[in-house]
C-alpha cells in the first residue's frame, strides 16, 4: 500500500482567490503629501510622530554606546511600550524582521483614533494600532503604515453604580479605563486603591485593550473567567471614522 492519498475532486485555485489588496507605499506618487500629513497634525493637535526606529543605532555598528544601550533597554517592557517604534520582539531568524511604521498618532481621545483612522481609509494606507506593546509577532507596528499609538489614553475609572448605555439593567460596581492603559494600571486602581478585582492578565505591562479583545486569560480564570467575559461595555472607533458605543443593548 502506497502512502498516497486520492481526492474525488480538486477545485481551481481562482474559485477562491480574491484580487490582492495593495496599500499606499512612501514610494508610490499617491503617498499623502506633506500638506495632507500637516492636515492630519492639525486634526490631532499637534500628536503626528514620525517613527524613529531605535535599532538604526545598530547599523553601523553593534558595539556603539547607543546599541548597547539598544539591547539594555528592550529587556525592559515598559521601554519598548512607550517608544512608538519598538515591538515585543525584532524578527524570527529567516522568517521575518520587524520594521516601524512611517508615522505615529499618539491618540489622547477617540477623536484622534477617528481622525487616524479617517486619513488612512481616504488615503488608502496600511493601518496598526500599538497598545501595550506585547505583540510577539511585531504587529504593533508595519512598513510604510500609519500607526494609532494609544499608550497616552490611559485614564482610569472607577464606577460603584455603571449601567451600560441604552440598558435597563441593575447598576453594578465596574472601572473604565483608556485604550492604553496597561494592567499595572488598572490593578493599582481597582485592587490597590479600591479594594476590588477585576479579571486581567498576569504580566502586568500588557495592555488591557488587546488582552480583552484576544480572549483574555489570567492568573485567576479559572475562578472568574477569561477577561473578556467581564467586558460590559466598549467604546470604539469603527472602520467609517465613527465613533459608537458598544455593549449588549446598543451595537451589539
Amino acid at each position: 500500500m502506497s502512502g498516497a492519498v486520492s481526492f474525488s475532486r480538486l477545485w481551481p485555485r481562482d474559485g477562491f482567490a480574491s484580487a490582492p489588496i495593495r496599500r499606499v507605499r512612501p514610494t508610490d506618487p499617491s503617498w499623502p503629501s506633506k500638506e495632507a500629513w500637516k492636515r492630519l497634525n492639525d486634526a490631532v493637535s499637534g500628536n503626528l510622530i514620525e517613527v524613529d526606529f531605535p535599532i538604526n543605532s545598530c547599523t553601523s555598528s553593534s558595539e556603539s554606546t547607543d546599541c548597547k544601550a539598544l539591547f539594555t533597554n528592550v529587556k525592559n517592557p515598559y521601554y519598548i511600550g512607550d517608544n512608538p517604534g519598538m515591538t515585543q520582539t525584532l524578527g524570527w531568524v529567516g522568517a521575518w524582521t520587524t520594521k516601524p511604521s512611517v508615522y505615529v498618532v499618539a491618540a489622547r481621545n477617540s477623536a484622534d483614533v477617528a481622525a487616524a483612522v479617517d486619513f488612512a481609509r481616504e488615503n488608502n494606507l496600511r493601518l496598526v494600532v500599538k497598545g501595550g506593546g506585547h505583540s510577539y509577532q511585531g504587529t504593533s507596528n508595519a512598513p510604510d503604515s500609519l500607526l494609532i499609538w494609544t499608550r497616552h489614553m490611559h485614564d482610569v475609572t472607577i464606577h460603584d453604580d455603571f449601567v451600560p448605555s441604552g440598558c435597563n439593567l441593575a447598576p453594578q460596581r465596574a472601572v473604565t479605563v483608556g485604550a492604553g492603559t496597561i494592567w499595572m494600571q488598572a490593578y493599582d486602581a481597582v485592587t490597590t486603591k479600591a479594594g476590588a478585582y477585576v479579571q486581567g492578565g498576569g504580566c502586568t505591562t500588557v495592555g488591557v485593550a488587546g488582552l480583552i479583545q484576544s480572549g483574555g486569560f489570567g492568573s485567576f480564570s479559572k475562578h472568574y473567567g477569561m477577561a473578556a467575559a467581564g467586558l460590559l461595555e466598549a467604546e470604539v472607533v469603527t472602520a467609517d471614522g465613527k465613533i459608537r458605543i458598544a455593549n449588549a443593548c446598543i451595537n451589539s
